[in-house]
């Protein structure tokens, strides 16, 4: 078999479609080899040629002594050449003025002393194709994030990247504890990648004019992204149901059941920022439009009923 090393050119070209990094660990500043993927060293083309670093290549050629290490990974050909097709279209897609995929960055630790970060870069659904942690113990939290913007830049220069909520415990730290990493979902990937959501998204609110509950759903152009729900629960609850999940609210004494409700409703319009709001209600099959959020009395109503009857249903429960 005749060797075919690959031309400078060659190289250049697939070393800037891999983003300068190995297409299985995506860790940057490293040595990099190109492998032939079928093992056939004269067959030189760009399909043929899997960017990797020394280890991983080692760890391909030389499995066993990499068997027993709790980071081992079964580098086949098969294998290799998935990373290889996944990262480099990642990589195509993250260059995109308007990418459709999307950087999170999760906290661990408290509010108020965090102690790692986890950059993780993911498909619209969800899949994961890059994770990287940063420790606080390795840099100040200036040059920490300067060096996640720069990473997350480096990828693709108009990548988003959203930054999760509440930190989690450190037990969850990737590096520390068992690891877990938090993902954005498909519909909120599209409202915050579209660049036409703040023209054809739309969110449209069903109010039921005999019972305390009402629907609401999201819409970018004709598809539909996202359905929740709210409903009073036992006359003590503001069920919130939605796709991803569920939350039951007390109700507390003031103000009113339905300015509660509206709050909650509000707050998930303001989440979502919909091009259009519609709201309508009477018949379901066809609801009549109103111009806001006027919730019926029976959401009083049901709280008071349910206020009545609570001592009694609590005396039974006791027995």
């Amino acid at each position: 078999m005749t060797r075919d090393n690959p031309t400078d050119a060659q190289r250049a070209k697939l070393l800037d479609a891999n983003a300068d990094r190995c297409c299985v660990c995506k860790r940057p500043n490293l040595g990099l080899h190109l492998h032939h993927i079928d093992g056939n060293s004269s067959n030189t083309v760009d399909s043929n040629l899997a960017v990797l670093c020394v280890e991983d290549h080692d760890r391909h050629h030389r499995p066993g002594p990499y068997s027993t290490s709790v980071n081992h990974l079964d580098l086949s050909a098969e294998v290799i050449a998935e990373h290889k097709r996944s990262w480099e279209a990642f990589v195509i897609e993250a260059r995109e003025d308007a990418p459709t995929v999307i950087a999170t960055l999760a906290a661990y630790g408290t509010v108020e002393s965090i102690h790692s970060f986890k950059l993780v870069m993911q498909w619209p659904d969800e899949r994961i194709e890059y994770e990287r942690s940063f420790h606080l113990l390795a840099a100040n939290p200036d040059r920490l994030t300067d060096e996640i913007i720069a990473e997350v830049q480096a990828i693709g220069p108009h990548l988003k990247l959203v930054f999760l909520s509440e930190p989690l415990p450190i037990e969850y730290c990737p590096c520390c504890g068992t690891g877990y990493s938090r993902t954005v979902k498909p519909a909120l990937v599209a409202r915050l990648t579209d660049p036409t959501w703040e023209i054809d998204s739309a969110c449209t609110i069903y109010v039921n004019p005999k019972q305390a509950s009402l629907a609401i759903s999201i819409f970018l152009r004709e598809a539909h992204l996202f359905s929740g729900s709210l409903h009073l629960c036992q006359g003590r609850f503001l069920h919130y149901a939605n796709d991803y999940y569920d939350e039951r609210v007390p109700v507390r004494k003031s103000p009113s059941v339905r300015a509660q409700a509206t709050a909650i409703i509000r707050s998930v319009i303001q989440e979502w920022a919909p091009a259009t709001l519609l709201i309508g209600t009477g018949n379901h099959d066809s609801p009549t439009l109103i111009e806001d959020l006027n919730l019926p009395c029976c959401w009083e109503t049901s709280a008071l009923t349910h206020h009545s009857t609570g001592p009694a249903r609590k005396g039974r429960a006791g027995r």
